[in-house]
């Protein structure tokens, strides 16, 4: 009776210790290992869906961030910008983290959507 005990704890010894990816599965670390696998799969494919160049990313959002942009390099090169080191107004804005967010990035003022 204590030889066939034996006997199978010596055999779930050896599954735990396995190489291969029974034992990748079934190790602590490697459990780590394919769940961070997994949902950085799931970023990459929804950033591939939805990102920048993505297959169903909405134009809109494109051209919202180009009069972002342009509406930045203007403010920038007129001297008015966050960038001004003399604007009072800018280190107000940037201490107490209030922002405005651009009339241009309104989806209805734009008229895009209904």
């Amino acid at each position: 009776m204590f030889d066939v005990t034996m006997a199978h704890a010596a055999a779930a010894a050896t599954v735990a210790t396995d190489t291969g990816l029974g034992g990748l599965v079934l190790e602590k670390a490697g459990q780590y290992v394919l769940i961070i696998a997994f949902f950085g799969s799931i970023i990459w494919f929804l950033r591939f869906l939805y990102g920048p160049k993505g297959v169903f990313r909405d134009p809109a959002w494109d051209r919202w961030n180009e009069d972002a942009r342009r509406e930045d390099a203007s403010k920038a090169k007129a001297g008015d910008g966050p960038d001004c080191p003399d604007c009072s107004d800018c280190a107000d804005d940037e201490a107490t983290g209030a922002a405005e967010p651009p009339a241009a990035a309104s989806p209805i003022a734009e008229g895009d959507r209904p």
